[in-house]
């Protein structure tokens, strides 16, 4: 599994750990850079996919901030592939993902459990997702901020 032109490594590594949150920190930690840099810029890839986060998502009514709308869809990555496929092929429509969000919807399919949150290394305390973990790992290992990384790229 490493980068390359196609996700499906990205999604696998998802669904490997899931839904210990430490296991996808440790393999994170066994990875070179290039792949956290891989796994960062496919997480943010697949969210933005979503929706313009810009236009925010309408909810009840409600129009949603730029800023909710992506950790909406970065939770939705998180969730795994089945789930974000959904809504990118237009099966499962935005608004009703972010019911499901909310708790105002079943949350996630059956069988498939939520994330725990834990991770091993203390200084990993805060970015305690599946889409926060890389950069966690990221400033840990290369002591360098990841997102503005990314940015120069």
């Amino acid at each position: 599994m490493g980068p390359d032109h196609d996700s499906d490594w990205f999604w696998e590594v998802l669904d490997a750990t899931r839904p210990r949150l430490s296991a996808l920190e440790s393999w994170l930690e066994s990875q070179p850079r290039d792949v956290l840099e891989a796994f960062a810029l496919a997480y943010e890839s697949a969210a933005e996919s979503l929706a313009d986060f810009s236009e925010g998502v309408s909810v009840d009514g409600d129009v949603w901030s730029e800023d909710s709308t992506e950790d909406l869809c970065m939770w939705v990555v998180g969730q795994g592939h089945g789930l974000w496929n959904s809504v990118v092929a237009g099966d499962l429509p935005l608004e009703e993902v972010a019911r499901m969000y909310l708790g105002r919807a079943p949350l996630l399919p059956e069988g498939v459990a939520p994330w725990d949150g834990e991770v091993s290394d203390p200084e990993h305390r805060g970015y305690q997702s599946p889409g926060a973990i890389v950069h966690g790992v990221y400033r840990t290992r290369f002591a360098e901020e990841l997102h503005e990384r990314l940015a120069g790229m």
